[in-house]
């Protein structure tokens, strides 16, 4: 049969390189110009995290919790300016009172002082009186 497709196994090494069931991974790393060349070897736990974290959905749910968690601590950042804020305007909200209610009595004390101002003079002034006339 030379024209049958070849079937690879996994007990040949090839498919899926993060799959759990063959075992450590060997990784050689090497230069260009072959000076310099290191291995690792990851177990297989390693492996599975390294599938996790190459995963599509993985990034998906690490993003979605990273940009949850900084909504809710700028929202938690939030907390205590606004309640600086709400004593500051509190505050101002006390000295607008007070100052409404001095701008009450001096406008009070300056209706009082326009009556007595306008009275009639005819009541405390002495009447003029006509000149003499001659004899």
């Amino acid at each position: 049969m030379a024209g049958a497709p070849r079937i690879e196994t996994p007990v040949e090494g090839h498919g899926d390189v993060f799959a759990p069931d063959m075992g450590a991974m060997f990784v050689h790393v090497q230069r260009e110009n072959g000076l310099a060349h290191r291995t690792f070897v990851f177990r297989a736990w390693q492996v599975r995290v390294a599938r996790a974290i190459a995963n599509r959905w993985t990034w998906a749910v690490t993003v979605f919790a990273v940009v949850s968690w900084a909504f809710l601590a700028m929202q938690a950042v939030r907390v205590p300016l606004l309640n600086t804020r709400i004593a500051k305007m509190e505050h101002d909200a006390l000295r607008v009172d007070t100052l409404q209610q001095t701008l009450k009595d001096l406008q009070a004390r300056y209706e009082q002082v326009q009556s007595m101002l306008s009275r009639p003079a005819q009541s405390t002034a002495v009447p003029k009186q006509a000149p003499d006339p001659l004899p």
